[in-house]
């Protein structure tokens, strides 16, 4: 009997460190930089994600523009309006800023918790990644590189 108990223990022990290693988060980042025409974009993505599954993203974004105020003030209401329809999303965070002639905007999404149903009626163009509630990092990753974004797991 002890002997079947130890082996119980042990079976546990596996089993817990197995189902443990594969909810591991871990992280993919993704980046692209452009130099076009007095304009430089900076983008930087950082991916959380669970086994396949997306679980958060944090995105920044820098567009710095040579002598042109007036233009990166064009870009900083394109950007802010993209956004606004999602100010009152829990878990869906961003804040859009200029200093001196650069551009920054950093978006923050709680995909484990966010309402993806919410962010389907704002714009149904997100049902291009979001499927049953869920994004794959495979989708989130083949969107990225189809836009000339580098990403490395």
């Amino acid at each position: 009997m002890k002997i079947l108990k130890k082996i119980l223990v042990l079976a546990s022990m596996v089993l817990l460190f197995a189902v443990g290693c594969g909810n591991e988060t871990k992280t993919m980042t993704c980046t692209r930089t452009m130099n076009q025409n007095g304009m430089n974009a900076d983008l930087r993505y950082e991916v959380d994600y669970k086994k396949d599954t997306v679980t958060k993203v944090k995105s920044t974004e820098k567009i710095t523009i040579d002598g042109d105020n007036e233009l990166l003030e064009t870009y900083r209401s394109t950007v802010e309006a993209t956004y606004a329809p999602y100010k009152d999303v829990e878990h869906y965070n961003y804040t859009v800023g200029v200093q001196g002639n650069t551009l920054t905007s950093i978006v923050e999404i709680d995909y484990e918790n966010i309402d993806t149903n919410k962010m389907l009626e704002i714009d149904s163009a997100n049902g291009q990644l979001i499927k049953d509630g869920k994004i794959k990092l495979d989708d989130l990753k083949s969107a990225y590189e189809s836009a000339g974004i580098t990403c490395e797991k």
